[in-house]
């Protein structure tokens, strides 16, 4: 099933409300977030000249766009309000879904209890709530 989370990411002037996969092997030294094409036109996020390069499962690559502008991205929660944080984004062409890094998961307190059954707390619940993840959202 893996963990997914409902998240809200927004520009200057707009923002979505989107479930996302939370990737730990999605290594990365800064809050970074994949975003699909859909959603970035959505958004209104225009991409740099920048390519980003990413290393994925069983020794290939793939390649993404930078987006021009970090975005802020914060946790949805139904029980308790969540900080806004400040995101890179690139928009990857063929991915239809949101992927939070290791690096965003860890920052907006993001701890995964059991990956398979899609458990997750934040880092101040840990052994006092279970979390349970929102569906996947798919954007074509």
């Amino acid at each position: 099933m893996g963990v997914r989370v409902k998240l809200r990411i927004c520009t200057e002037s707009r923002c979505i409300e989107t479930s996302a996969l939370v990737n730990s092997g999605f290594e990365s030294l800064e809050p970074e977030i994949v975003i699909p094409i859909a959603l970035a036109d959505a958004l209104g996020i225009e991409v740099s000249n920048s390519i980003a390069t990413y290393e994925v499962a069983g020794g290939g690559s793939v390649a993404a766009f930078r987006a021009r502008e970090q975005l802020r991205v914060g946790l949805v929660l139904d029980d308790r309000p969540c900080p806004q944080i400040p995101a890179v984004a690139s928009i990857m062409p063929g991915e239809h879904e949101v992927i939070v890094s290791d690096r965003l998961a860890h920052d907006l307190g993001i701890v995964i209890i059991d990956p398979f059954e899609g458990l997750w707390c934040l880092r101040d619940e840990i052994g006092r709530k279970v979390r349970h993840s929102v569906p996947p959202q798919h954007w074509r």
